[in-house]
């Protein structure tokens, strides 16, 4: 006869051990990033997802030096590149993958010391200077990492481990999943299909087609989207999206930003987290006036440009005001953990045997709070603003955007999309 008390405990063991698979589950790492280049009408864009679980992302400007390129990485905390472009117009990006053997690497290249992409995109101009370079060289990363390289030139290529896929029409996708050999893992893959698909459609490219696919593309949860960029390539600039957001975006020019010198930034400290709300892009309004409502972080100041002219040229500037003090009605994990603990101890007074299952529901709501508390610390709630633009002219067409900035330093301003609407005659 098996003891009562034998039993019980091995009932709760067994209940501790689903409780530790379930918190491990959510720590499983997911596929993560999409990577795209596009060239055609006169046009060549690069693009990209970064996601992954890691908010505190940062990007640095290199000016030229001592016979190297200068350009722009994007990375994380460690300052390891994880993609970026050159002032000769040379992006790259890279995603994780199932680990690939390199024999032909091993046995005919040099194992470079240190990130291989620094140095191609601090040493080259184009696809064909990096392959020199592939050919001579490959690196630890390429074991478990895969690269997709573009130049302005309509050039673009794919590095997995010791294979080469160059573009064969006038784009080229990479996730995680290689191509020469999907059966290693990661394949179907949803963002590539999405990629394909809507990259393939394209008639007219355009900076607002690039945003679609990232926008198609991203992915949410535990491992989200933290930043995403479009490169022009042929003219060294970047669009930047914070936080799967792709409504605000930091522009940067390349070659003015190397003209302050080696700088550093991080990211989400540059962003509003502005969200459109009003007029609806091709509303029709009536009256002289229009109403622009848009959420954002109340630290950032903001103005609202307006024009006749779908490129914004001879704008009406508006400055908006501040709001007051907003009021967060969130309670923070802590106070409700306060509130439900005096409940608990009554319970464990009246059962004892009650211990333990609770003991793991309130590790679970533990470890559960300390990440929503770490995310509520990495940003604010944003709140409502509106501006109320006056004598406008009916029968006439109103494009707009709103700039903001959050940079204390006042060296960044973001800003939105481009909307437009109408009045209408009277």
């Amino acid at each position: 006869m098996i003891h009562p008390g034998f039993a019980s405990e091995r009932h709760w063991v067994k209940c501790f051990i689903l409780v530790v698979w379930l918190l491990l589950l959510q720590m499983a790492p997911s596929d993560a990033c999409t990577i795209f280049y596009i060239s055609m009408n006169g046009i060549t864009l690069g693009g990209n997802n970064e996601d992954w679980e890691d908010p505190a992302t940062r990007f640095w400007v290199y000016p030229p030096t001592n016979g190297k390129h200068g350009w722009i990485k994007f990375g994380f905390g460690s300052g390891f590149p994880q993609g970026g472009m050159n002032d000769q117009g040379l992006f790259w990006d890279a995603t994780a993958g199932p680990y690939m053997d390199m024999p032909r690497s091993e046995a005919n290249k040099v194992l470079y010391q240190g990130p291989l992409m620094q140095k191609i995109i601090e040493e080259c101009s184009s696809i064909p200077d990096a392959v020199e370079v592939f050919d001579a060289y490959y690196c630890e990363d390429q074991y478990k990492a895969q690269y997709l390289l573009g130049d302005y030139k309509g050039h673009s290529m794919i590095v997995e481990g010791d294979s080469i896929l160059h573009k064969s029409t006038y784009y080229q996708v990479l996730t995680n999943f290689y191509q020469s050999d999907p059966e290693l893992g990661g394949y179907p893959c949803w963002r590539y299909e999405k990629a394909i698909e809507l990259l393939g459609q394209c008639e007219l490219l355009t900076l607002h087609f690039a945003g679609e696919v990232l926008a198609h593309t991203h992915q949410e949860g535990r491992y989200p989207t933290q930043y995403s960029n479009i490169y022009d390539l042929k003219n060294q600039l970047v669009y930047l999206f914070y936080f799967h957001n792709y409504e605000e975006y930091l522009f940067i020019d390349l070659h003015e930003a190397m003209k302050q010198g080696a700088s550093s930034w991080d990211i989400p400290p540059l962003f509003s987290q502005v969200s459109l709300i009003g007029p609806l892009h091709g509303d029709t309004l009536t009256g002289s006036t229009a109403t622009i409502e848009w959420l954002g972080l109340q630290k950032s100041d903001y103005s609202i440009v307006c024009s006749e002219n779908p490129d914004l040229s001879n704008p009406v500037l508006v400055a908006t005001a501040r709001p007051g003090e907003g009021i967060n009605n969130q309670a923070s994990f802590p106070l409700i953990l306060s509130m439900i603990l005096p409940l608990v101890v009554l319970t464990f007074r009246k059962s004892r045997g009650l211990l333990l299952p609770i003991f793991l529901i309130i590790a679970m709501i533990i470890f559960n709070s300390c990440q929503w508390e770490d995310e509520q610390k990495e940003t604010e709630m944003p709140v409502e603003f509106s501006e109320t633009l006056e004598n406008l002219v009916p029968g006439t067409g109103y494009y707009w955007k709103i700039v903001a900035c959050a940079d204390p330093s006042g060296t960044w301003n973001t800003e939105t999309t481009i909307q437009n609407f109408f009045i209408a005659d009277e």
